[in-house]
């Protein structure tokens, strides 16, 4: 993992200003204080041509690992009580897919007036990671497509407390309680997190899996809390420098892009976000019919946000995380197999 000391010191600036952010978000009671405040933070600095640089992986990839521990940590014996729901969900999710995409690419072409490559990867409500790459991968220029997915994201992480705040009466979403301190933590339960999240990681390369970097850490954290190894989260400090990280991750997506061309992408992504919760609404009034899920765990399970960023916000609002977790990973799973497919099937309509 070869890095220059240029980079390496932009992203270190980064950072700070993210944690500055995400500190001062929290002292006046923001939703998701470290997450949101290290984003407009960060995002502030890279349209004011700041000297910072997207974190690297060596900060990333820690980041990634944590999150997948702390979801997997709400992976646990009482969510096979809610299997029926969780089936029933997931079989859900290729119908929302393919409605979602369809809606997206109508979208995008038509009002946006992207290309029909491009449209088609903008419209697919998959991970910011997965579609870039995907997109990458069939020579397509990935430049409008990153901005959309990285401001689908932005939009989904605003918008959801406030909907939680109007609609559910939530005082706040926070996560800065959710676990106890490094100092607190016992260390058998500390080291049991720790390989969990190794292991998971180690084996999600090897094995090649998409997002493998945060599903390897969740499939093995959800391992030994269902086992009952382990009923522990991952130190709140590390948490808290997890959201810290992933705020500055997408705030510094806006580093070198031209201002005028970022406030025409805001108002696609937020005509955009707008349609696909209003699906992720509609269909979490079936599965309320259905199923009798609570409403706002079938949106979370269906909102076009990426899998940390839900989570996290479930996390906030004392939700089912793993319900919501399961149905997310099914989600992104089914995009990340099977959008390929779909792409070089289709390829010939898109010209």
């Amino acid at each position: 993992m070869n890095i220059s000391f240029p980079d390496l010191k932009g992203a270190l600036l980064c950072l700070l200003i993210a944690s500055l952010g995400g500190i001062a978000a929290s002292a006046v009671n923001i939703p998701l204080p470290f997450i949101l405040g290290s984003m407009a933070a960060s995002m502030a600095a890279a349209m004011m041509n700041l000297p910072i640089k997207r974190p690297t992986n060596i900060f990333i990839i820690p980041m990634r690992i944590i999150l997948g521990v702390l979801i997997g940590s709400a992976v646990t014996p009482a969510l096979f009580e809610n299997t029926t729901a969780i089936l029933g969900t997931a079989i859900f999710v290729p119908f929302y897919v393919i409605i979602a995409g369809i809606f997206g690419l109508a979208y995008y072409r038509m009002i946006a007036g992207f290309s029909r490559e491009q449209a088609f990867f903008c419209a697919l409500p998959g991970g910011l990671l997965i579609m870039t790459t995907l997109a990458d991968d069939t020579g397509i220029d990935i430049k409008r497509i990153s901005l959309a997915h990285a401001l689908r994201i932005t939009f989904v992480v605003i918008s959801l407390p406030v909907f939680a705040r109007v609609f559910l009466d939530v005082e706040n979403v926070d996560v800065s309680r959710v676990s106890v301190g490094l100092f607190t933590m016992g260390f058998n339960d500390l080291a049991l997190l720790v390989v969990a999240g190794i292991v998971g990681f180690v084996g999600a390369e090897k094995l090649k899996i998409p997002a493998g970097h945060i599903l390897g850490p969740l499939f093995a954290s959800a391992f030994v809390h269902l086992t009952g190894l382990t009923s522990s989260k991952p130190p709140q400090e590390l948490i808290n420098a997890a959201q810290i990280i992933l705020g500055a991750y997408i705030g510094a997506r806006f580093i070198n892009e031209n201002l005028s061309i970022v406030r025409t992408a805001i108002i696609h992504a937020a005509g955009h976000v707008a349609v696909m919760l209003s699906l992720s609404v509609a269909f979490a009034y079936a599965l309320y019919q259905l199923f009798g899920l609570p409403m706002m765990n079938g949106v979370l399970s269906f909102a076009p946000g990426g899998l940390p960023e839900n989570s996290l916000i479930a996390f906030g609002l004392g939700l089912d995380v793993g319900f919501i977790a399961s149905v997310q990973v099914a989600r992104l799973m089914f995009i990340s197999l099977l959008a390929p497919f779909f792409y070089l099937r289709i390829k010939h309509l898109l010209h």
